[in-house]
């Protein structure tokens, strides 16, 4: 669901709002890049004043740091950074009251509700701003307490994040978090039989003084891990990628994705999937990528001969692995970090072959639907052929994303690396694009990035009250004991039991919800497995990841099928026959652990220790036999079960044939060598046989 912000243009009367709320859009972003700025404004007042004084070097260490401190330019930033950039209420709450004012300021367009939105707005501001100054008292030393004026002011900031969150993204996600909100309240009196869900038992108002202590008046439910996240990381990248698409990189995106497979069978199709996947590099938010590259691609996929069901399809499928594309993928991966007590840039490295692998299934998948249908390639005259100016333009992706990931991997700060990345980003495309250079651009940048980055948070609030709640009335623990029973069982069933617990509770969520819910939801609750905590962190991710293709509801999918005209339910059923791949990953990672942990040995080859943390397998177990097996084996897997599914190779296949070929490339990814090496061997001979097989049965029927 979309609000009427995004969905029709604003009458006269309403315009003054929208100025409004652009102006604290800028704002917002100038606020982002400043507390990303943090790290490298460190080093240049440092550097600033190490030039500027002459016998700076010849001071000792102690008489060093005392100058830095008394300098009138150290003195200037450390009253800056701890007046601005330090604070907690700051930090957290200041992006909480610029994303409600951004949005509420234009939500109801109709002239007669302008004044609702001006009350809504102050009433937001004022909650969350008291918030603000009652942390700030904590910082001081004041012990949380839940005042009288708290009474009144979390149930309404609660009230109107419930009300932005029914606007912007549907009534699921406020029903999933108003059944938590009243469990909260009726735990104690549920009968034992309701299991996990029968909690302690406490009065109405007990409940109520514990909510606001936990959520309130400390850093808890709206204002906890998620949002905390958010903010500190992921915020930063949204201003980012929205500074490469205003640029103009978007319609140049599509032109290199559409030169790079148009002459592939089914070209048309694959344009989509590459497009995404480049996009997936910037934004990592499955619907986006929908809205942003399905209005192009999905009418060039029906014109070029498929069904209307399936052009949407591939269009939810693609953007859906792009959440999994390095290096931003979306929220899930600064979260995972933080859970783990893992540095970013590793788990950007354990994420490469899972994506590369996603894609190589989303490829096949429509490759051999091409050629079933006889798609063939895009005729050489609708072929983009890219001049040489848009070829140095390309440099507008290499130079930026080089930026971000060479600070990713050299320096693990993710603000820093971001914050440079946004730097190189706008140098580049300032450089590149002569229309970028006017202020007005620069502009509608930064305005765009401050409206994106507000409906986040917004989410995210929301999803930090209920992942509060999950944990505050005690059902994760019970949940966790629950799981830890389980975990005793056949690892094979307690991943299943993973896997369709992290789909269902992912259904109907978007995105970055799914990611908070499930890994509070579940992950914390099965260490006791026995696999490295990254690799079940990421087994829960992509599950996640896969519920916006899965139906009954596939948000990716459904995004998708109103552009391509087809049915939603059909659409996310061809949509998860395209995902498949994704189904398998994480099992396979499971099960092959050189596809997470191989790759970790390049941090060696650049001159560091041997990578070291309990998160992670030793990466000396897996071998690189190991890594280029599981290459070969996925790839001939998913050519036998894709080309099965589809019905078609370089002909139609008979029913044996389709059950042999999924039979075989199930058995080709199992772990037993001693299985999948004949098994891998039996599906070669079969894929060589199958041409004289088609010769000797004949013509198919149409």
């Amino acid at each position: 669901m979309t609000s009427e912000v995004e969905t029709s243009p604003p009458p006269r009367g309403a315009l003054f709002e929208k100025h409004v709320a652009d102006v604290i859009a800028a704002l917002f972003v100038t606020v982002i890049v400043l507390y990303a700025a943090s790290g490298p404004l460190n080093e240049f007042i440092r550097w600033v004043i190490e030039t500027t004084t002459p016998a700076f070097d010849e001071m000792s260490r102690r008489d060093q740091r005392v100058f830095l401190r008394e300098h009138w330019l150290g003195a200037a930033h450390r009253a800056f950074e701890q007046g601005f950039l330090l604070p907690t209420g700051l930090i957290i709450g200041l992006p909480i009251v610029l994303s409600f004012a951004i949005t509420l300021l234009t939500l109801h367009r109709k002239p007669g509700l302008r004044a609702v939105n001006w009350a809504l707005t102050a009433l937001a501001v004022s909650a969350f701003t008291s918030w603000i100054v009652a942390i700030f008292a904590s910082d001081a030393g004041i012990l949380p307490t839940a005042r009288g004026i708290d009474y009144v002011m979390f149930p309404l900031a609660t009230a109107i994040t419930l009300y932005l969150t029914w606007r912007l993204f549907g009534g699921f996600i406020v029903g999933f978090c108003l059944f938590w909100v009243v469990y909260f309240f009726v735990k104690g009196w549920l009968p034992d039989w309701t299991g996990i869900l029968a909690g302690s038992e406490a009065t109405f108002s007990q409940n109520l003084r514990q909510m606001i202590l936990q959520f309130w008046a400390q850093t808890g439910g709206m204002f906890g891990q998620p949002i905390q996240v958010v903010t500190g990381n992921v915020l930063i990248f949204i201003v980012f990628g929205a500074v490469l698409m205003a640029s103009g990189a978007g319609d140049l995106l599509m032109k290199i994705a559409n030169r790079l497979t148009g002459g592939l069978t089914g070209g048309a199709a694959h344009a989509s999937v590459a497009s995404s996947a480049l996009f997936g590099t910037l934004s990592g938010a499955a619907i986006s990528n929908v809205v942003s590259t399905g209005v192009m691609t999905i009418p060039v996929i029906r014109k070029a001969g498929f069904k209307p069901a399936f052009a949407g399809a591939v269009e939810a499928a693609a953007s859906t692995g792009g959440q999994s594309m390095p290096p931003v993928m979306g929220v899930v991966a600064f979260f995972v970090a933080g859970q783990i007590g893992l540095e970013y840039r590793y788990i950007v490295v354990a994420a490469i072959i899972p994506a590369i692998f996603y894609y190589l299934g989303t490829f096949l998948a429509v490759y051999f639907e091409a050629r079933k249908r006889g798609v063939g390639a895009l005729p050489a005259s609708e072929r983009p052929k890219l001049t040489r100016s848009e070829w140095v333009q390309c440099l507008v992706f290499v130079i930026p994303l080089g930026t971000l990931s060479y600070f990713l991997f050299a320096q693990p700060s993710v603000p820093k690396a971001g914050f440079y990345g946004l730097i190189a980003a706008l140098a580049s495309a300032s450089l590149l694009f002569r229309d970028f250079r006017s202020g007005r651009r620069l502009w509608t940048a930064f305005v765009d990035a401050g409206r994106m980055a507000a409906t986040i948070v917004i989410i995210v609030t929301a999803i930090g009250l209920i992942v509060g709640l999950i944990q505050t009335s005690g059902f994760a623990g019970r949940l966790s004991q629950l799981l830890a029973e389980v975990a005793d069982g056949p690892l094979p069933l307690v991943l299943l039991v993973v896997a369709l617990g992290a789909i269902v509770l992912g259904m109907g969520l978007p995105p970055g919800a799914t990611y908070f819910i499930i890994v509070i939801a579940l992950s914390s609750g099965i260490d006791t497995v026995g696999i490295a905590p990254l690799t079940l962190h990421l087994f829960v991710v992509v599950f996640a990841m896969m519920s916006t293709v899965t139906p009954p509801v596939a948000l990716a999918a459904f995004a998708a099928a109103p552009i391509a005209g087809a049915d939603p339910i059909k659409t996310g059923f061809e949509a998860a026959k395209i995902s498949l791949a994704g189904f398998l990953i994480p099992f396979v990672f499971v099960y092959h652990p050189a596809v997470l942990y191989k790759l970790q040995v390049i941090f060696e080859w650049f001159g560091e220790d041997r990578v070291n943390s309990r998160a992670m397998i030793d990466i000396a177990t897996v071998t690189w036999f190991d890594f280029f097996w599981i290459l070969g084996a996925f790839t001939l897997a998913m050519w036998l079960i894709a080309s099965a599914l589809a019905g078609f190779d370089r002909s139609r296949l008979s029913v044996v044939e389709r059950a042999l070929r999924l039979t075989l490339g199930g058995a080709v990814l199992l772990p037993q060598l001693a299985i999948a090496a004949p098994a891998a061997g039996l599906g070669l001979a079969l894929l060589l046989a199958s041409p004289r097989l088609a010769r000797r049965a004949g013509p198919a029927a149409p």
